[in-house]
């Protein structure tokens, strides 16, 4: 780094040399350019238009140092003290810009000192360079348009005034009579003029670039806001909905066991039979079951999403599993007169959580009981594929539709098919049983048609099985509900459809 500054400082003789010292110097004014954390206040960075103005002020400061510093050199040369002396300044006045906003903590001040600046050296120009015979006059003329793109339209009709007076006063001297005179020898005056001129039209087009720059950044922004605000929206949108569906689930599943349950009370306070005080108890626990397990299925989603409990994965034999998952579901299957068949492919190991594997399978086949006609057969089966442990639920009922079958997983979801002996729907138990399958590395599918019934798959991954009399490593991975952790017996069945 210091021999490229040594080389920058050096005087170029040759376009080779002035080839590397001008890339550096380009490149270094790109990087300050493009530098908001060091040219701009940390205010601006909360207003996407405020950060655009405040780039712009920064880049309009870099770029008129840059340009001062060339024309002072280029009068220095040529002998034009007068005229190096003020660009100088100017210069100076450019350079501290990006100093005037972080200390004043605020855009406009910046901008009017640069607009300020501008006013008073080019203005100083004319009184040194001829007046109307310079150059300078042809840049004072350019002020308005640079506090139009650098301040807006209030504060440059302002400026453009102080500018047209400015301007008024050097041709009225000159119309008057008056020669202001020319501090450089004349020698070199056709040589000004063309730098004077020809530096005007490339500093407007730097400025103009500057500006379109800044406002492209600023599009951008703003398109990337609008695009989180679309997002923003449709997620409230779906949440809703959501909440839609579970009010008017609440209000139909909450409210029916309610009215159950108070009028089995009220009966009970009337009859003397101890039979039908029996039959009414009945009634009553059944409904109290029915609005436990509706709460129990919102706690479990509301669990799941929120990752509060972290699971415990373990080599587990699948073919327990489902064995003890068949057995929780005789009695459901029975009153329905469903056989339950198990089709094992020997032992099965897989890395789960015991309860949630156990909590899937009891969801799954307990659908397939509510959903499938009386008399039908349920079929559970083991088998291994690739990386894979399968665990499948088939049933001989009505099957899904493409269309029910593309909202299967959803969170308050009431497919076409009914359950066939009245038993009660949430729509919230596949979902569960998705983010319980996922939680573990896993998958669930579901194969349909219309007709041909439904096969629910659950896929997990396989392990070994633990070596004999060895302890069972257990490892923590995502969250899952609570009670797929540590299940309590005394309640029901969780996350049914």
């Amino acid at each position: 780094m210091n021999e490229k500054l040594q080389r920058a400082s050096e005087p170029a003789t040759s376009g080779e040399a002035g080839g590397p010292v001008f890339k550096w110097i380009a490149g270094g004014l790109q990087k300050l350019i493009q530098s908001p954390a060091i040219l701009t206040p940390e205010e601006s960075a909360r207003d996407p238009e405020l950060m655009r103005q405040a780039r712009l002020i920064s880049g309009f400061g870099v770029l008129g140092t840059f340009f001062g510093a060339v024309y002072a050199t280029f009068y220095v040369l040529i002998g034009h003290r007068w005229g190096a002396l003020i660009v100088i300044i100017c210069s100076l006045g450019f350079a501290v810009t990006p100093l005037v906003m972080r200390c004043k903590r605020s855009i406009a001040p910046a901008g009017h000192w640069l607009v300020a600046t501008l006013i008073c050296g080019f203005t100083g120009l004319c009184f040194v360079e001829g007046g109307l015979q310079g150059h300078a006059i042809a840049w004072l003329v350019s002020v308005p348009l640079c506090a139009l793109l650098l301040l807006g339209q209030k504060a440059a009709t302002q400026w453009a005034v102080l500018a047209f007076l400015a301007a008024s006063l050097v041709i009225g001297l000159d119309l008057a009579g008056v020669k202001l005179p020319v501090s450089y020898d004349l020698k070199w005056n056709g040589l000004v003029s063309a730098t004077g001129y020809l530096g005007l039209v490339i500093f407007m087009f730097a400025l103009g670039l500057l500006f379109e720059t800044s406002r492209k950044r600023a599009f951008v922004k703003m398109q990337a806001a609008l695009a989180e605000l679309a997002a923003a929206n449709e997620r409230l949108v779906h949440l809703n909905h959501e909440k839609n569906e579970f009010l008017g689930i609440a209000a139909h599943d909450l409210r029916t066991p309610l009215t159950t349950i108070l009028g089995s009370a009220e009966l009970a306070g009337m009859v003397k039979d101890p039979r039908e005080v029996a039959k009414l108890l009945g009634n009553i626990a059944q409904s109290a079951t029915r609005m436990s397990g509706l709460i129990n299925d919102l706690l479990d989603v509301n669990a799941i999403e929120a990752g509060t409990v972290a699971s415990v994965t373990e080599p587990c034999n699948l073919l327990e599993l489902a064995a003890q998952a068949v057995k929780n579901n005789q009695p459901a299957a029975a009153k329905k007169n469903m056989p339950i068949r198990l089709e094992p492919a020997g032992e099965l190991w897989a890395a789960a959580s015991p309860a949630a594997t156990l909590q899937i399978l009891d969801n799954l086949i307990s659908n397939a009981i509510k959903y499938a006609p009386p008399g039908t057969t349920v079929h559970v089966r083991t088998r291994l594929k690739s990386h894979q442990a399968l665990v499948s639920v088939r049933d001989e009922g009505p099957g899904l539709s493409e269309s029910d079958q593309k909202k299967l997983f959803q969170k308050f979801t009431r497919l076409t098919a009914r359950p066939t002996g009245g038993e009660s729907s949430t729509g919230l138990g596949l979902a569960i049983v998705k983010r319980l399958a996922e939680a573990m590395s896993g998958s669930i599918e579901c194969q349909s048609a219309l007709g041909a019934g439904a096969t629910f798959t659950l896929g997990l991954p396989v392990c070994p099985p633990p070596a004999a009399g060895a302890a069972v490593e257990k490892r923590s991975t995502t969250t899952v509900p609570l009670r797929a952790v540590l299940p309590e017996p005394a309640l029901p069945l969780l996350g049914k459809n």
